[in-house]
């Protein structure tokens, strides 16, 4: 049926979509994080420094035409398509992943090219759809899609899963080490990450193992391992426990930590209801 507009719904005048770059994710758990950190400042602190990394990648764009919005853990992000800035978007998003594993959010979302309409307040289109149904209805686990409709991931990175499915993958000592190399550590991120990880590393050189830094994210996952009591939420986490642990060389796997009385109550209610995201390597 076709829609009919008169002058009236016009009121603010005629709108273009263009083609864009399109990122959208949200972190696993926020709901949970927002209510355990109550009215405590500092819990709130760390869940607002997680959106304001999504907010500091947006900035070293440099592009007139990026825009972010965001509403509680919800980011789009979006610019005018380039070709030749996909492989170092992607980077730059690869890296806020794993910094915010670091700090314990775990990310999920999907990236597409196509038609888009974003400005200062509002944003619509075709391409948010896709990206939002790519991190609601595909990614099932903490990963970012790479959208096969709509985009290739470049070749040799060392970032990117190249499988059936294409997801950011900057889960590897290989990967910090060289971001490491060509973007150092500031000093005040090194604070933080000592705060958090109980480490002791000194600032002359501002060096962080890519080893250490990955142990830091498997032993934060296993902590929620082992305390959650929500299935869905272990076989997410586990998905990803699996991928660390491998990628430093470990042969440990999320069914081999120990599991809370209500859990194993739930998996085995759950089994085979959720046996198609049951973390596999």
């Amino acid at each position: 049926m076709e829609m009919i507009l008169d002058e009236t719904e016009l009121c603010f005048g005629e709108v273009h979509y263009e083609k864009r770059l399109v990122f959208f994710f949200d972190i696993l758990g926020w709901k949970n994080e927002i209510d355990t950190a109550g009215e405590d400042p500092r819990h709130i602190g760390r869940l607002a420094s997680a959106v304001r990394m999504f907010n500091a990648t947006a900035a070293q764009v440099g592009d007139a035409g990026a825009r972010i919005t965001t509403f509680s853990d919800n980011v789009v992000f979006s610019k005018p398509f380039e070709p030749g800035d996909v492989h170092w978007l992607l980077q730059s998003l690869a890296i806020t992943q794993l910094g915010l594993a670091v700090h314990g959010f775990w990310m999920r979302g999907g990236v597409t090219i196509g038609n888009l309409y974003h400005d200062e307040h509002i944003v619509f289109g075709p391409a948010l759809n896709r990206a939002y149904h790519l991190e609601s209805k595909l990614a099932q686990f903490p990963r970012v899609l790479l959208d096969p409709l709509a985009m290739e991931a470049p070749i040799g990175t060392d970032f990117i899963s190249l499988g059936e499915e294409q997801f950011l993958d900057p889960f590897s000592p290989r990967f910090w080490d060289r971001i490491q190399r060509e973007l150092p550590i500031q000093q005040q991120t090194l604070d933080r990450f000592n705060e958090l990880s109980g480490a002791k590393i000194q600032s002359q050189p501002v060096m962080v193992s890519g080893g250490t830094a990955l142990s830091s994210v498997a032993n934060r996952l296993s902590m929620e391992l082992t305390s959650t009591e929500d299935p869905k939420v272990w076989m997410k986490l586990g998905w990803l426990f699996d991928r660390v642990v491998r990628a430093l060389g470990g042969q440990a796997k999320a069914d081999m930590l120990p599991k809370t009385p209500g859990l194993i109550a739930a998996l085995a209610v759950a089994s085979a209801k959720f046996e198609d995201i049951a973390p596999q390597a």
